[in-house]
């Protein structure tokens, strides 16, 4: 599979260098604040799109790219001769129309194609980008391959902690009185991924409640799901994550831990300030 050319979006979190260091084509999403896109990490830097939201969040959006986007790269894939097949990788279509417009512009492409709904984002949508990019570097077929990431899809999970109900109600996710009753009741909310949907996992009183659940259910995927790496996300500083690095090294010394901004479009909904926590189970 040593020709083939990785196509994703910026939902992945896939980063520059490495996307051009390994024939990964990244189509930016877009976050629009106060009427005017940013083009995520080509108008604004990851960090610059989190202080706007966080001084002014009111009424934040995302798009996708333009399918005139797509075939762009799509006709650019096609016509060099060192690609021979393409696996692109898109965030959740219970989402976004990114996953439909890809396959839509990669219709009149002749080499052999295979666009995947990852069914989630982030870091364990990234995870499947690395994973075709590795497999680059085997005598493994693109069918394979494309099986192995499908398979991934089944097995990822990313779990968001917003910090406040505010940019859920200034995003329209939330309405007004529930944001208030949320913040009267000190009611803390875990959102997870099922079958490609962002759901409420849990709605706890007191945030050691919702930091405890979240532990035994982390130590529980560890344990029998074989997870050995787990990334924490965040939509702001990293000194956001200071709390939970030093609490998964003592209650979970044998996994890795990775530590990288949570992408911009999921942070538009759940607010600067989120934390997150992104896998895929072994089995």
């Amino acid at each position: 599979m040593k020709k083939t050319a990785i196509v994703t979006d910026s939902s992945s979190g896939v980063e520059k260098d490495y996307a051009e260091e390994h024939d990964v084509f990244v189509l930016p999403m877009s976050v629009i604040i106060d009427g005017v896109a940013y083009r995520d990490g080509v108008d604004a830097t990851t960090e610059e799109i989190y202080d706007m939201l966080k001084q002014s969040g009111e009424g934040a959006k995302t798009s996708q790219p333009t399918i005139g986007e797509f075939m762009e790269i799509y006709e650019k894939i096609e016509a060099d001769d060192s690609f021979d097949s393409v696996i692109a990788i898109h965030a959740s279509s219970e989402l976004t129309g990114t996953y439909q417009s890809s396959l839509s512009a990669s219709e009149n492409i002749d080499k052999p194609l295979h666009v995947i709904d990852s069914r989630i984002g982030s870091y364990p949508m990234k995870q499947m980008v690395e994973h075709a990019v590795e497999s680059k570097e085997s005598d493994k077929g693109i069918e394979e391959v494309v099986k192995e990431i499908q398979s991934m899809t089944d097995r990822a999970q990313l779990y968001l902690l917003p910090k406040s109900f505010n940019q859920m109600r200034k995003s329209g996710r939330v309405s007004a009185s529930q944001s208030m009753l949320a913040s009267v009741l000190n009611i803390h909310l875990k959102l997870e991924f099922d079958d490609g949907k962002v759901v409420i996992g849990e709605k706890l009183r007191t945030k050691k409640k919702i930091i405890n659940n979240v532990m035994e259910k982390l130590e529980e995927y560890v344990r029998e799901k074989s997870v050995s790496t787990i990334a924490i996300v965040y939509a702001g500083g990293i000194d956001l994550t200071e709390e939970w690095r030093k609490r998964l090294e003592t209650r979970l010394p044998d996994v890795k831990l990775v530590i990288e901004p949570l992408v911009t479009v999921a942070g538009v909904h759940t607010g600067h300030g989120t934390i997150g926590f992104g896998f895929t189970k072994g089995r």
